[in-house]
């Protein structure tokens, strides 16, 4: 006879019934993570005050922007989301 470890039951039962639900809106929650921290960090460099920056911060700005650009056309290509 083997022994049930039951500390776990209820999370068994309720992905049992709700698997389906949960992985959606596991899933909605992903898209918005990816949605909020995108556009955050897209708007945090767009936003800069670049008239104050030396020549130096200004490439490196310039570089941010691109590698941004860059970034968020993967993350649409793997997630799907459209920002």
């Amino acid at each position: 006879m083997t022994k049930h470890d039951w500390r776990h039951f209820r999370y068994e039962v309720a992905e049992f019934f709700f698997g389906n639900i949960l992985d959606e809106t596991f899933r909605d929650g992903q898209i918005s993570g990816v949605e909020y921290t995108s556009r955050t960090l897209g708007m945090a460099v767009r936003n800069l005050d670049v008239s104050k920056m030396t020549k130096t911060q200004k490439i490196g700005h310039e570089a941010s922007m691109a590698a941004i650009a860059e970034a968020k056309k993967e993350i649409m290509r793997k997630t799907g989301v459209a920002l």
